[in-house]
């Protein structure tokens, strides 16, 4: 079987060896033309080696090339065929841009009889697999408007995806992903840098790293089932690791699935609720840190710096709708108003929310503005994909088309807006576990006794008594006098007071 196995793959690289050649000869049919034309030439002049020099350069260079991306690819790639493609991506958008602006609906006409405007093109660029420029909207258009066509323009480019950068001043960056890089999962590495602002968890659609920045953020990972929400989970949760181990963060993780999700990777959180009850409580106790941390800070700082006895903390919510919508009256109530101050609040006291959730609808997910960054995963339709991530961002982040053979891809929206396509590594339990053994969490001390009732998110709390709520001492109370006795009048007969 194996020497079956390796003849297919010799027979199926040779076979593709053959047929790139062919492909790039007859692509550069004017140019084997022009050379056939002056090969002849040549040989008619009694110059035979030239001639045939000539006639035969162009399929020598395509059979040099089919050789050599056979035996070396990637040498290939980095030499010779990522220059000559990328090459190939800018002379095209240059030669046709003029007809796909006009067949994409940005070319305008001042007046009937005047020629069609078509938007500048200015600031090509190709590197790795992307291709990028800048396109200036036309008297009459919009930022918006170019943004708009911008999936039509990546599909006459061929391109694989599209995102929008508004550049200001009708001026907009659209970034071709010519190639795909997504379509392959990748495997992360054991983490060993103590980070607590932000953790890397996969690569965008040009390669690069993806980081997904934490600190005074709070984030919301919107997804289908089965869309990869997990690898999301733990690259954020596994990142954390060696700084939970060394104290510069406390992962709170709440599971109410039964506790299937949190389990595996159970040692490097220092509390963990599987059910209704324990996650209402790890609330409570979450919300008396950001309280002690309030008279802590008050006067003193604005901003909170993580020490290792004063550590980072992160809540996990692995499906965030059984807290906030599924489960008892009794619950959810108390939940999403602690939920609610926890956002509000939470940020400038070293407190971020990383939340996991399957149907973004504000029945489900009432606080979802609360959030400040989105990862919207694969979704079911546009009007979904508009929930999780606003109006006009259907065209620019289109999350439901995502393949359903891509699971932990999506796109990450800032609170800036900015929109990046990615994939997150992909996390099995076996690494899971290893990652938890290598980096436990130290002894956590139990949960601070929330002894009061939340109210409801806006609402002022009563002053004590005693205290007024600016501080200051209150004034005594003088006693007032007793009430004088109420004398009655005399009336007249008829019951006229004034008759009398």
């Amino acid at each position: 079987m194996d020497a079956l196995s390796t003849t297919w793959a010799i027979t199926r690289t040779v076979a593709g060896a053959v047929w790139y050649m062919l492909v790039w000869t007859f692509r550069s049919w004017r140019l084997v033309l022009a050379c056939v034309m002056l090969g002849n030439l040549l040989l008619i002049g009694e110059r035979a080696f030239a001639g045939y020099a000539v006639i035969w350069c162009v399929p020598a260079f395509s059979l040099l090339r089919a050789v050599w991306w056979a035996v070396h690819p990637l040498t290939y790639e980095a030499v010779l065929g990522g220059p000559i493609r990328r090459r190939g991506w800018k002379r095209r958008l240059r030669r046709n841009w003029k007809r796909i602006a006009d067949r994409c609906g940005l070319a305008t006409a001042p007046r009937v009889d005047e020629a069609r405007v078509i938007p500048r093109l200015r600031r090509v660029r190709a590197s790795g697999n992307m291709l990028t420029f800048n396109v200036r909207a036309r008297v009459g258009q919009t930022a918006d408007d170019v943004a708009a066509a911008a999936e039509a323009i990546a599909t006459s480019l061929g391109a694989e995806a599209v995102e929008a950068h508004r550049l200001g001043a009708g001026w907009v960056e659209l970034s071709l992903t010519m190639r795909e890089l997504l379509d392959v999962a990748t495997l992360p590495t054991i983490p060993s840098a103590i980070e607590f602002r932000g953790v890397t968890i996969g690569r965008c659609s040009d390669g690069t790293p993806w980081r997904l920045d934490l600190a005074g953020r709070h984030t919301l990972v919107v997804g289908r089932s089965g869309s990869g929400k997990g690898s999301v989970f733990w690259g954020v949760a596994g990142n954390l690791a060696p700084a939970a181990h060394a104290g510069m963060v406390h992962l709170w993780g709440v599971d109410l699935k039964g506790g299937v999700e949190v389990a595996v990777g159970a040692p490097m959180f220092s509390h963990v609720a599987m059910n209704e009850a324990d996650a209402v409580g790890l609330l409570r106790g979450l919300n008396r840190v950001i309280v002690d941390r309030q008279s802590v800070m008050r006067g003193q700082s604005r901003s909170f710096e993580p020490s290792p006895g004063d550590p980072v903390h992160v809540l996990m919510i692995d499906e965030l709708a059984v807290l906030t919508a599924y489960a008892s009256k009794e619950v959810v109530n108390e939940a999403v108003n602690l939920l609610k101050l926890i956002l509000t609040q939470g940020r400038a006291f070293g407190v971020m929310v990383v939340a996991f959730v399957q149907d973004p609808r504000k029945e489900t997910v009432g606080m979802r503005d609360l959030f400040t960054q989105t990862v919207a995963l694969r979704l079911a339709s546009g009007a979904e994909t508009r929930m999780v991530l606003g109006d006009g961002m259907a065209a620019l982040a289109p999350a439901h088309h995502i393949s359903q053979t891509m699971p932990g891809a999506g796109y990450a929206v800032t609170d800036d807006g900015v929109v990046a396509r990615v994939r997150a590594d992909y996390w099995a339990d076996d690494f899971i576990r290893l990652v938890a053994g290598t980096y436990p969490a130290p002894p956590a001390p139990p949960l601070p006794d929330e002894g009061v009732t939340v109210e409801p998110a806006g609402t002022e709390p009563p002053a004590p008594v005693g205290v007024t709520l600016s501080g200051a001492p209150p004034r005594p109370r003088t006693p007032r006098k007793p009430r004088a006795p109420r004398v009655p009048q005399p009336t007249s007969s008829d019951g006229d007071p004034e008759a009398a």
